[in-house]
C-alpha cells in the first residue's frame, strides 16, 4: 500500500510540475490528499484488520501475539465508534485477555469502557491489573494511578448513594415447562437479577438444585454479588438458567424468558424454564 501511495504521489508531482510549473505544487497536493483519502477509505472499507484476523493467519500466531492483534482490532473499532463500545468490541477485548491475561491494551480499554458505563469498581480493577504491568513512575503508570484513584472515589460515592435508598426484594416463582429429564437431575438452576443498561454482571443471584423446582424464592441483598444492591427504583431483568455447568452456562442449557421489573416495595415475577430450541 505504501508503495502504491508513493508511486501515485510522485507521478502526480511529475505531471503537475511538467505541465503547470509552480502551480503544479497545488495540483500535487490535491492529488496527495485524494490518494491518501482513497487509501484510507479502502483500508477501512476492505477491513484491514478483518483480513488480518482470518482464521488461518490468526491461529498461526503465538497466543500473546494473537491477543495483541485482536486487542488492536477492538481498539480501532472502539475509537472509530467515537469511544462507544458495543458488545462485539467488548467481546474482542475479553477474548484478548483470555489469550493473554496481561494484554495491556485490553485491560486499559475495558477499564475505560467500565468507567464510562459508571461501573467504577470494575474500572479500578482492570486498571489496577494494568498498573502492575507498567514501568513504575512512568507517565503512563502515573496516569493510570490517577484514574484508579478517581474510579475508587466515584465507586465510594456511588455506593454511599445506593446505600441510602430503600432496599428491595423480588419474589420469584420458578418452574419447568415440562418434567425434569433424568439426564438433568444433577443440574443446577441459577436465578439472576441484572441491572438494565448496566454491567452484564448480576446484581444478585441464587443457585438451587433442579430437583427443588418448582419453588418460590426471594432474591434480596443477601444474594447480592460483588457490591451489587437491589433497591427501590432500580430497573432489573430477571431470568433463570438450568445447566449442568457453572453460572457461565454450557451447551444445552434451559432458559426462562427475561422479565423486566421496576423495583418498588413489592416485586413478583414468574419464571418458566424452557428446553432449548434446536
Amino acid at each position: 500500500w505504501m508503495g502504491v501511495i508513493a508511486g501515485l504521489f510522485l507521478l502526480g508531482f511529475w505531471l503537475g510540475m511538467r505541465r503547470f510549473g509552480r502551480q503544479g505544487t497545488y495540483i500535487t497536493g490535491l492529488i496527495g490528499v485524494l490518494t491518501i483519502g482513497g487509501a484510507g477509505y479502502l483500508y477501512w472499507g476492505l477491513g484491514a484488520y478483518s483480513m488480518s484476523l482470518s482464521t488461518d493467519a490468526l491461529n498461526s500466531l503465538p497466543e500473546n501475539e494473537r491477543a495483541f492483534v485482536i486487542a488492536q482490532a477492538a481498539q480501532d473499532q472502539f475509537m472509530a465508534n467515537n469511544r462507544v463500545a458495543d458488545q462485539d468490541v467488548v467481546n474482542l477485548f475479553r477474548m484478548a485477555l483470555e489469550l493473554d491475561p496481561n494484554q495491556v491494551t485490553a485491560l486499559g480499554s475495558l477499564g475505560i469502557i467500565a468507567f464510562e458505563r459508571s461501573d467504577y469498581g470494575q474500572a479500578a480493577a482492570f486498571w489496577t491489573r494494568m498498573l502492575g504491568l507498567l514501568p513504575p513512575e512512568s507517565d503512563q503508570a502515573n496516569a493510570i494511578s490517577a484514574g484508579i484513584a478517581r474510579a475508587n472515589e466515584r465507586a465510594a460515592a456511588q455506593q454511599a448513594a445506593l446505600d441510602a435508598l430503600p432496599a428491595a426484594e423480588i419474589e420469584l416463582s420458578v418452574r419447568l415447562s415440562s418434567g425434569l429429564p433424568d439426564s438433568l437431575r444433577d443440574a443446577n438452576v441459577f436465578v439472576f437479577a441484572r441491572a438494565v443498561g448496566g454491567s452484564p454482571r448480576p446484581v444478585a443471584a441464587r443457585r438451587v438444585s433442579a430437583t427443588e423446582i418448582p419453588l418460590t424464592l426471594r432474591l434480596s441483598n443477601e444474594d447480592a454479588l460483588m457490591g451489587g444492591r437491589l433497591y427501590q427504583g432500580l430497573q432489573v431483568e430477571v431470568l433463570a438458567r438450568m445447566t449442568m455447568g457453572d453460572a457461565n452456562g454450557a451447551t444445552g442449557d434451559w432458559f426462562s424468558e427475561t422479565i423486566v421489573l421496576n423495583l418498588s416495595d413489592s416485586n413478583q415475577a414468574q419464571l418458566v424454564i424452557l428446553p432449548p430450541a434446536f
